[in-house]
């Protein structure tokens, strides 16, 4: 079980989180690292899941008016099928429901699909590339 915090941007925090997405992101997916960080990430609520004060999960959301997006989910190896991404995943939902939101979308990864689904998300469109990674968006309304 990890405590889950939710940071901005200027928080100490952030460089763990980071460093966590650039080892799951950069060097186990082979995502260029000039992709990993964008602009979304000053202005975005970022989760993250501690255990023994070490960042072991992450995740951003980001809001666009009803909607919020949640993106770059991430947790280390050694934390996998743990139930620390479930954790991350629901209180976003909390956080996001309690922040006006009606809505989340997010871009899964392709091979990921499976577990969303089970925390009650849609898919819709097509599957599309995104830094060499087959993703498909998928939806979920909140309940107010």
């Amino acid at each position: 079980m990890a405590t889950i915090v939710e940071i901005r941007a200027a928080d100490p925090l952030m460089s763990a989180v980071f460093a966590l997405r650039r080892e799951v992101f950069v060097v186990e997916q082979g995502v260029p690292e000039e992709l990993e960080v964008d602009e979304n990430d000053k202005v975005a609520a970022h989760l993250a899941a501690l255990s023994d004060g070490h960042v072991i999960g992450t995740l951003r959301i980001v809001r666009h008016e009803c909607t919020a997006k949640i993106g770059r989910m991430a947790v280390s190896a050694h934390s996998r099928k743990k139930g620390i991404g479930k954790e991350l995943m629901e209180f976003a939902a909390v956080a996001s429901s309690r922040d006006g939101a009606q809505e989340i979308v997010l871009a899964a990864q392709f091979t990921a699909r499976e577990f969303y689904r089970q925390l009650g998300y849609v898919e819709e469109g097509a599957v599309f590339d995104d830094a060499g990674i087959a993703h498909v968006m998928m939806r979920k309304k909140l309940r107010r």
